[in-house]
């Protein structure tokens, strides 16, 4: 928690991977994910919407809560299940036990914020990467909790895992279906299959009055790498961030997306460009970065400013890349000697 103005909130669902066989859950074999369970990445020392010293920052005096990923399963999970784990860096074949409870853990910390600022006048829910995917559930959720606050949405990453049938083994291993018998509202969405997008589609029907927001970069080079691991096996993401739009559109009128330029994801989670010029300082003090939040444009179409507007229920349009391949920033190289 970062505390801030009480009356104003920020529920902030973190990146982190996932994993749904033996084989990508256990340590000794492949997983996507670094295991700790500490401080090891303190959000407190990022960028993004964590540089609190940045008179730019929309979430500078907000209240924070801060949700890390800590059970492979993107905050949708209520299983546990016994994965078989093969023979891999000199293991033998075994068992591993995986608690994929990320929605209990998720409404534990919920729970806490609900008992402890009854009355906000608003709350922003988001998420990155993995913390996005379930966003508009828990926006559902935080909603339904807080009836007279302005309850906005926005969800950085995870737009093109429009699959279908080949997310059915996750939800399985998670146990999706019992998460959504759980939440009022969403009881009735066929687990069968399901899409993300259905997530989206169900909490925009259900609050008519909220706009959920998504960006994503239109090369997001871990979707891509995610993908393959689900089982496209040519991953192509613009077809289907282009897919995945068009089912939410065709269905429910209150959702805006951002497609920028670029391969990455976790823009409001302070990861940074690359090198920019020899012996430039910029972004108080860190060398050769920039702190992709307050510096991306696409079709001259500043994204902090669209973001700003998102998170405070302000109308937005949508924003797609025209020239994808090209870089366009919102920043003039200041004139360092070479």
């Amino acid at each position: 928690m970062k505390q801030g103005d009480p009356k104003k909130l920020a529920v902030i669902f973190a990146g982190g991977g996932a994993c749904w066989t033996g084989e990508n859950c256990a340590l000794h074999c492949r997983p996507h994910y670094r295991a700790f369970a500490g401080l090891e990445l303190d959000p407190t020392d990022l960028g993004g919407i964590f540089d609190t010293d940045n008179p730019e920052n929309p979430l500078a005096d907000y209240t924070v809560a801060y949700l890390p990923t800590a059970n492979g399963d993107v905050f949708l999970g209520d299983a546990t299940p016994v994965y078989d784990t093969p023979a891999m860096n000199g293991h033998p074949a075994g068992e591993v036990t995986i608690l994929h409870k990320g929605f209990d853990n998720a409404m534990l910390a919920l729970d806490w914020m609900f008992k402890t600022y009854a009355q906000p006048d608003t709350v922003a829910v988001m998420g990155w990467s993995a913390g996005a995917l379930a966003s508009p559930l828990f926006t559902h959720i935080v909603a339904r909790q807080y009836p007279a606050a302005k309850v906005t949405h926005f969800a950085d990453g995870g737009g093109a895992y429009h699959l279908r049938e080949k997310l059915a083994p996750l939800f399985k291993s998670w146990g999706t279906e019992n998460v959504l018998k759980r939440v009022e509202g969403f009881e009735d969405v066929p687990i069968d299959g399901l899409t993300i997008e259905d997530l989206y589609v169900r909490a925009a029907e259900l609050h008519p009055d909220i706009v959920f927001h998504q960006y994503n970069e239109r090369h997001d080079a871990v979707q891509a790498m995610f993908m393959q691991m689900i089982g496209d096996r040519k991953p192509d993401v613009p077809a289907k961030l282009d897919e995945a739009h068009a089912y939410i559109r065709t269905r429910i009128a209150n959702f805006r997306s951002y497609t920028s330029w670029g391969h990455d994801e976790a823009i409001i989670g302070g990861y940074y460009d690359a090198v920019l010029a020899k012996n430039a300082l910029d972004n108080r003090g860190r060398p050769h970065v920039l702190d992709r939040l307050y510096t991306r444009q696409s079709n001259g179409v500043r994204f902090l400013n669209w973001f700003a507007a998102a998170i405070t229920g302000e109308p937005v349009e949508d924003v797609a890349c025209v020239d994808c391949e090209t870089p366009e920033y919102h920043w003039k190289r200041p004139a360092f000697p070479q």
